[in-house]
């Protein structure tokens, strides 16, 4: 599950939209893979997905999707990014029942034994933790991370050391610490609430808020000025909140990932 451990390591656990259906999340989860500087040129991986959840439904059973799409190159590693639903998903698995963890894989040819290890391990995680129901029922994505940890750990103590899985879980927990920026002013208001989540600038097709509320994610697609706001890293407020640039990622393309946090009464 070394694949899964970098993802959490590198933030790549989202909260899936509220009420989003099988295609808003597959097409969500591919947004990330397309903002993967390795990911080879003229790719596009929401059509490849789709297609493949056409020709094969990947919902495995047990509460857990796991869609992909097979890289043109040999050369490359096992890349993911997970999405949590605490409602589930009606994706149609076989077992009927419905997915609260996708995680989203980008295949180069050399990892495909790697990937179906990996696919191996993670059920045999689960069915050791008891079951998919703690994550379907953690209170936030925080709850949802530590428990992705104990999966992680739970298989790595099956090939090593005890002290060794945890030395990793304690590792990228630390690495999970938030990094403090310069404070910034926050609206002197009861009752408001900090939300974080990201934008990918994708030239020419332009932005995509990745937000736990697809309405008002969308809603935020449609600022006019949006990237040059983002950009400049000023704070700034729109529909009723007051959003915070805390970093950004730029990749090949021009692409470049915004990492933001919204304050307000709650998106």
């Amino acid at each position: 599950m070394r694949s899964i451990l970098t993802a959490l390591q590198d933030g790549r656990l989202f909260e899936l939209p509220e009420g989003a259906g099988k295609d808003r999340v597959l097409a969500f989860l591919a947004r990330i893979l397309d903002a993967n500087p390795k990911i080879e040129a003229g790719a596009d991986a929401i059509e490849e997905i789709k297609q493949r959840e056409q020709e094969c439904n990947t919902g495995i059973g047990l509460g857990v999707a796991v869609p992909h799409m097979r890289a043109r190159q040999e050369e490359g590693e096992l890349f993911c990014a997970i999405g949590w639903s605490s409602q589930g998903i009606d994706y149609g698995s076989a077992d009927g029942m419905p997915v609260h963890l996708a995680v989203m894989y980008y295949i180069p040819g050399a990892q495909k034994n790697v990937y179906l290890k990996e696919i191996s391990t993670l059920v045999k995680a689960i069915r050791k933790s008891g079951g998919i129901e703690p994550i379907a029922k953690a209170p936030d994505l925080n709850a949802v991370r530590n428990l992705l940890l104990d999966w992680v750990s739970s298989v790595l103590t099956d090939s090593g050391p005890e002290a060794v899985a945890r030395m990793i879980k304690l590792e990228v927990k630390q690495a999970q610490t938030p990094v403090v920026h310069e404070p910034v002013p926050v609206p002197a208001r009861t009752g408001v609430k900090a939300t974080t989540f990201s934008v990918l600038s994708v030239p020419p097709q332009g932005l995509f808020a990745l937000t736990p509320d697809s309405d008002w994610g969308l809603a935020l697609e449609k600022e006019g000025d949006l990237a040059q706001r983002l950009a400049s890293g000023v704070p700034f407020a729109t529909a009723g909140h007051y959003i915070y640039v805390t970093g950004s990622t730029a990749y090949p393309g021009g692409r470049i990932l915004y990492h933001c946090v919204a304050v307000g009464t709650g998106p």
